[in-house]
């Protein structure tokens, strides 16, 4: 199971992947000054690190709110969903096309092609993904980091 969770008053989102504990900071909180602290606070974009190498950027997930894009980058590597008017939201990864179906309960699941490889659920800052194959954790992992995102950039918003 993930599990990722937004801590507000440490300006961080922290996961549990499986057995593996990985924490998300604002990219504007590793930089000195008052005015990078205060704009972490609004940040959109955030550094993930890996329990194995806490200090190590492992990548970098963002939120997009005009075109409602999460963007997961890895190396070189950009993933980017893609959303529609009253439709699925979309991504490739690993050369498959993966739809997320989203229900106004929170609720939602992820399917490759016609076949359900996970299933999720959205809370108050958090987001829990359950049932899916051992070989999407990491990429599931990144992806709930940015549905966190997305959830604390509506608030802000709204």
């Amino acid at each position: 199971m993930i599990q990722a969770t937004a801590r507000i008053l440490k300006n961080v989102i922290e996961l549990r992947v499986g057995d593996e504990e990985w924490v998300a900071r604002p990219v504007q909180a590793e930089q000195a000054g008052l005015g990078h602290r205060l704009a972490a606070l609004f940040s959109t974009e955030y550094h993930v690190y890996r329990g194995r190498a806490p200090e190590v950027v492992e990548s970098t997930v963002s939120y997009r709110a005009k075109a409602d894009e999460i963007r997961i980058r890895v190396g070189e590597e950009t993933l980017r969903t893609e959303s529609s008017t009253f439709g699925p939201m979309t991504i490739e990864y690993g050369g498959a096309r993966y739809t997320i179906n989203e229900r106004l309960t929170g609720k939602f699941a992820l399917a490759r092609g016609e076949t359900p490889v996970g299933v999720g659920q959205l809370g108050f800052r958090s987001c829990r993904i359950e049932k899916y194959p051992p070989e999407l954790e990491t990429f599931l992992g990144l992806l709930a980091v940015g549905y966190v995102i997305r959830t604390l950039t509506w608030e802000m918003l709204g």
